[in-house]
């Protein structure tokens, strides 16, 4: 197993990850480019034997002192629950420390338990407190759908 920056000829790979995991929201390659280009550092693929088989990434926020938001973590089926999501999170964490962030903010759709699980357990192993700081809700007119996140916080 290998944690390495996303780079722009993992794309393809990366989106067909997400496609696989969802509720993930599949995004334009495009905008999988600007994260393998201008935010790789905190952008990580992991690889088995040469396979992509998970993803973080993320952005450290311009307008939120010391706050990191985790914008997509995926990995595929077989490889849950076999502490890979720390994995991926603390070489995620490992990096925007350098940058002097102190929060890693993510949001997480109301019913998607597997995850929320899965982040309050790395939280609980790691001593770090969890709390929810808020809710996301609005309605997107173009796929005629509500969309209901949590948004969480973990103090680093």
């Amino acid at each position: 197993m290998k944690i390495r920056p996303m780079e722009s000829g993992d794309i393809g790979a990366v989106r067909e990850l997400i496609d696989i995991c969802k509720p993930l929201d599949l995004h334009t390659p495009f905008t999988y480019w600007i994260l393998s280009e201008y935010f790789n550092n905190t952008c990580m693929v992991l690889e088995d034997e040469g396979t992509i088989v998970g993803y973080a990434g993320g952005i450290k926020s311009s307008s939120m002192e010391g706050i990191f938001y985790l914008w997509q973590i995926g990995l595929l089926s077989g490889y849950r629950g076999k502490g890979y999501f720390s994995l991926l999170l603390d070489r995620i964490i490992e990096e925007i420390k350098k940058s002097g962030c102190h929060s890693l903010e993510f949001s997480v759709l109301s019913d998607n338990y597997q995850s929320i699980s899965a982040f309050s357990g790395y939280a609980k192993n790691k001593g770090l407190p969890m709390k929810k700081r808020g809710s996301l809700r609005f309605y997107d007119k173009l796929a005629g759908e509500e969309c209901k996140e949590d948004i969480y916080r973990i103090a680093l």
